[in-house]
């Protein structure tokens, strides 16, 4: 079990909202939104290009990144499965943190992964939450 489980809510295809506790231990990251680059041109100063006292000719001029989760559940029978897929589907993902504070994260579709442990006819469902708000990040 997690020290920090996580509430979260969706919305279902009906307009109403379904809930589930993930207490399965959760992978803290931060992923890379964008990046940008610039070349410089080494031309007029081709002696001091190459060298030991030499700069990149190539650099990093901003990065844009986000705080997210891999959020992965404890064992589920096969229509906890079922019903949990469904978040895949939802336009309106949110952590729970109380009944008047939820914030919203965006669940990324490519890293939806559902499988089963044969042994015991136990299936656990693993994917990605994304947070809406950049981290503050510097521009050079």
């Amino acid at each position: 079990m997690t020290r920090n489980p996580i509430y979260l809510t969706w919305l279902n295809a009906k307009g109403g909202f379904e809930y589930f506790f993930f207490t399965a231990k959760n992978a803290y990251q931060v992923d890379v939104i964008s990046a940008g680059t610039t070349r410089n041109n080494i031309l007029p100063n081709w002696q001091k290009s190459y060298g030991k006292t030499a700069d990149t000719i190539e650099r990093n001029t901003y990065r844009v990144t986000r705080n997210s989760i891999v959020l992965r559940s404890q064992h589920l029978n096969e229509n906890q499965l079922n019903a949990l897929s469904y978040i895949k589907s939802s336009a309106l993902v949110q952590i729970v943190y109380s009944r008047n504070d939820r914030r919203t994260v965006l669940v990324d579709t490519n890293s939806f992964t559902k499988y089963d442990e044969q042994s015991q006819q136990l299936f656990t469902i693993q994917f990605t939450i994304t947070y809406t708000d950049d981290i503050p990040a510097q521009t050079i």
